[in-house]
């Protein structure tokens, strides 16, 4: 044992070294065999028990001594971490040193240990987070998982996912026995408020808003979800009931996806009695959306529910772009007279043209595509019925191409958008984003005191 434990000065395990380091073999009773580098146990109380540092994995191995038959010595780094580890000073410098020195002998989980203990003796040690893979992100740190969050990733069952992957995942995962059985009585409780029956109505109605089961969500959208503007209030008002992030993410969903105000004003209600994170974080991912409608909504929700942190996002949509292919008329025939496409094939009512080369490295390639004919115009001479040949005539000719597909740009000042802005900061800049850049740049607070309240009599 004395030649196994030579050189460790050791008093607490901090990691394990990974890697093709080499390591001591461990010769184990009952014929077993391990690779790494036998330390005391800080934690055993007479000394009974050794630490095995292995060359894999963060965890050591505990055995008693009784158990190691023989310990034949590999010098590796695993001899002079020991040595250096026994001299640390209680430094982050010292913490970050050694780790740096881990990283260059092939002991990688040991160097993001001390990376990490670096961190926990000065927070603001850039050089341990920039190791430790953080980045400086709006005047904060964000470790690698809280990049993953801010790009609107979650981890799902041991993986980093978007929103869409863990919802289709939790689609398949409802698609169960217990789902069809809440669906079914979902359904019954619907046909229940359609009831002309008012008694019965009532019933139902009850028995919705008493649903407290985090299962329910997803039926409850299911069947509700496309349902007329009553029944999806009714639903806001239900889920607004469940606890849990499940029903808080239903709530902003559907009032991302809702087309009417009305239903939307309930929505929002339930929203304000919500302290689940998801509401504000999701809403905020929202205004990444494509689609101006979905931007305003969150926007509108943004402001109404005092979300200050929003202000430099919201500013991001204040004023959006967005490109478009639309069809665009072309004015009529669309070629001079013996265009450069030429006619492949008439039948009638549609001409054929041909479409000019596109050259790649040893290739050549002809597209072709179709019009409609336009009456009185001849497709094979491309010029009006008897003008084609006629002296002076330089009109143009061919068959109508008709609508053109075109890329269009579209410029939107976003109305609820700027109704939040103006809520949250009690600014009106209008759409000027420069204006309103400086002002948060220098004025905006995004973490107001909260208005204090005076007890009444």
């Amino acid at each position: 044992m004395d030649r196994g434990t030579r050189g460790v000065g050791l008093s607490i395990l901090l990691a394990l070294a990974v890697g093709p380091a080499r390591a001591d073999v461990i010769v184990l009773r009952g014929g077993g065999q391990v690779q790494g580098k036998v330390v005391p146990d800080p934690e055993a109380k007479k000394g009974e028990r050794v630490l095995v540092v292995l060359p894999r994995g963060k965890t050591p191995l505990s055995l008693r001594k009784d158990q190691i038959v023989e310990i034949l010595a590999k010098p590796g780094p695993l001899d002079e971490y020991a040595t250096r580890r026994a001299k640390l000073a209680p430094t982050a410098r010292a913490d970050y040193d050694l780790g740096a020195w881990c990283e260059a002998n092939e002991l990688p989980d040991l160097a993001e240990v001390h990376f990490e203990a670096a961190l926990r003796r000065d927070p603001e040690f850039a050089e341990a987070r920039t190791k430790l893979g953080h980045v400086e992100q709006d005047g904060r740190w964000l470790s690698p998982d809280e990049q993953r969050k801010a790009k609107g990733l979650v981890l799902h069952k041991g993986r980093w996912v978007t929103e869409d992957e863990k919802a289709r995942d939790d689609e398949e995962a409802q698609n169960t026995a217990g789902f069809a059985s809440w669906v079914r009585r979902i359904k019954v409780l619907a046909q229940g408020v359609r009831s002309d029956d008012a008694a019965r109505r009532r019933e139902a109605e009850t028995q919705l808003l008493e649903l407290r089961d985090p299962e329910a969500v997803g039926p409850l959208v299911k069947v509700l979800g496309s349902e007329d503007e009553d029944l999806r209030s009714l639903l806001a008002m239900a889920l607004g009931e469940i606890p849990g992030e499940a029903a808080a993410k239903a709530l902003v969903d559907q009032l991302l996806g809702e087309a009417e105000d009305a239903v939307r004003g309930v929505v929002l209600d339930r929203l304000k009695r919500r302290e689940e994170p998801i509401v504000p974080n999701r809403l905020v991912r929202a205004l990444k959306s494509s689609d101006v409608r979905v931007i305003n909504r969150a926007a509108w929700a943004l402001g109404n529910l005092d979300v200050f942190s929003a202000v430099p996002r919201l500013l991001d949509v204040l004023v959006t772009s967005e490109e478009r292919v639309v069809l665009v008329p072309t004015g009529g025939a669309a070629y001079p007279n013996r265009g450069p496409d030429p006619l492949i094939a008439f039948n009638g009512s549609s001409a054929a043209y041909m479409s000019g080369p596109v050259v790649a490295p040893g290739a050549v390639a002809y597209g072709a595509y179709v019009v409609p004919y336009t009456v009185g115009i001849d497709p094979y001479n491309g010029a009006p019925i008897g003008a084609g040949n006629a002296p002076g005539y330089t009109g143009p000719v061919g068959a109508d191409r008709g609508p053109q597909p075109a890329l269009m740009t579209y410029t939107s000042r976003n109305v609820e958008v700027l109704a939040a802005l103006n809520r949250l900061t009690g600014q009106d800049f209008e759409y000027d984003v420069a204006r309103w850049r400086a002002w948060v740049a220098r004025s905006f607070n995004p973490r107001p005191a909260p208005a204090r309240r005076v007890p009444q009599p």
